[in-house]
Parts: structure tokens; sequence; C-alpha cells
């Protein structure tokens, strides 16, 4: 944080994705935006190289530390009375108000999967999540793309979090969620 700007002096301009899962190949593209537009001295790209890299906690850290270490005025993290602290989760932008920067975009680029490697990656399951979310019951194995893997959804009382497919409850995507394991088995082949 750049010490001579007191706290009420920055404002929130953008937020890195605490969930978001990315694999190796997928590319994270950090725009920055002032009232003329893109700033493209200022935005970014990061190159997932390994799915550990991938980890929502792994790329959207080491985004934070591009951020605070190569443009001065503009911070990622959590604003605190003892100032800003990088967390690994659910870390804002936030720019100097005087600045000019008024938005910052966080795009991913992900690497789409053949029809063929998803035929190599699993077999044996009754849907592909998020299709037809609402209907999954107990015991349903749903293949996730974005892992390759087959899930099984946990019996009551946690069935109706394998129902919760929507972007307001991510938190359950199986595989990927932060708290997926709450609802789904992963299923060993």
């Amino acid at each position: 944080m750049v010490k001579s700007l007191p706290e009420s002096e920055w404002i929130s301009v953008g937020t890195l994705s605490s969930h978001t899962q990315l694999f190796r190949g997928d590319v994270v593209e950090v725009e920055v935006y002032d009232t003329q537009g893109l700033v493209k001295d200022l935005s970014f790209v990061i190159n997932i190289e390994s799915d550990q890299q991938g980890e929502p906690q792994n790329w959207s850290r080491e985004v934070a530390q591009y951020i605070n270490t190569h443009i001065p005025l503009m911070q990622a993290g959590r604003m605190t009375e003892q100032g800003l602290i990088v967390g690994y989760r659910g870390n804002e932008i936030y720019a100097s108000s005087r600045c000019g920067i008024t938005e910052v975009v966080i795009n991913y680029n992900c690497v789409a999967k053949s029809q063929d490697q998803v035929g190599e990656m699993a077999s044996g399951y009754d849907h592909i999540f998020p299709v037809n979310h609402e209907s999954y019951r107990a015991g349903d194995r749903v293949l996730h793309l974005a892992t390759g893997k087959v899930y099984r959804c946990k019996p009551w009382p946690y069935t109706e979090l394998c129902r919760l497919g929507g972007k307001n409850h991510d938190q359950y995507e199986p595989g990927v969620g932060l708290n997926w394991q709450t609802a789904w088995q992963e299923v060993e082949e």
C-alpha cells in the first residue's frame, strides 16, 4: 500500500474471484480501465503453467502480488484498520481515488477439452455438470468437464446442495467449489 495515502483515498475497482479453478494452459487476463477506456500499459496476463498454479488461492495471490509490485497507485488485498493486507481469497482491488482508474476486469481464457478427451477422462456418469442440476438425486454420478472427473451426490441432507448449480452457489460445484466435499464424493475409477 502506498503509505502516503490515507485509507479514505482508496476506492474499490474490482474483485479477485476466490472460487475459480483454472488448469494448465488457461490464461488470466487483467484489464485496467480509466474514464477513457482500456489502459493497455497497466493491463497484464498470467499464464497458468500447472494445475497447482490454477488453484484459486494461488493464481489470485499471484495477480495480487503483481498488482502490488508493479502498479504503484493500485493495490490488491483486504483493507483493514492496519492497512492493506494481501489475503489468499476474496481480495479486493483498490486504486487511488486521484489516479483515474475506474475498473479492473478479470477475464479467463480457458482451454476447452474436446469430446474425445472427455471420453478418455471418465465413464459411468448420469449427468454432465451443470446440465439438469435441479434434478440431481442422492447417488447420481456427475461428470465435471473442468476436472474430467466423476462425482457422486451424497445422500440426504446433502442432496439439496448437489442441486445448486447456479453462479450464486458455485461453492458446491463438484471438484472445484470451496465447499464441494460437503455435497459430493469423488468417484475413484
